[in-house]
């Protein structure tokens, strides 16, 4: 089985995520969109990238460490267009996302869902303030 794991809420090196991604799974393809729709000026799409690559680090040494194959993607542009296409473009069985409470990903999975492609959402808990100050030393 191939599972798409786009990192779109930056909780995806989760627990609970990367179970999910790595349960009954065989293949693994991370993807981070650059989105430059959502960024007004250069230095914050330089942010944006490290930040993902950071996060994809996190995950593939997750996944990694489940025995799983796993790929990469950074893909720059309109992130709904870039999901969609790449699900259908490697035949993934479905994509796993992080729960959000927002419009933007509502769109997400409204696109995915009206594609025929196979969703599943992963409630991720919110971190104590202990956890992220662990996260900071473990950096």
């Amino acid at each position: 089985m191939k599972v798409l794991a786009p990192l779109l809420s930056g909780k995806e090196d989760c627990p609970e995520y990367i179970a999910a991604i790595t349960s009954g799974i065989d293949h693994v393809i991370l993807l981070a969109v650059i989105d430059k729709e959502f960024m007004r000026k250069t230095s914050a799409a330089m942010s944006e990238v490290m930040h993902y690559h950071i996060l994809m680090e996190r995950v593939k040494k997750a996944v990694g460490a489940k025995k799983k194959k796993c790929e990469e993607a950074t893909e720059w542009g309109a992130t709904i267009q870039k999901i969609t296409s790449l699900a259908l473009l490697k035949q993934v069985d479905k994509v796993v996302f992080v729960k959000q409470r927002n419009q933007f990903f509502q769109d997400i999975l409204d696109e995915l869902r009206e594609k025929k492609i196979k969703v599943e959402l992963v409630d991720v808990k919110e971190k104590t303030e202990e956890e992220k100050k662990n996260d900071l030393k473990n950096k």
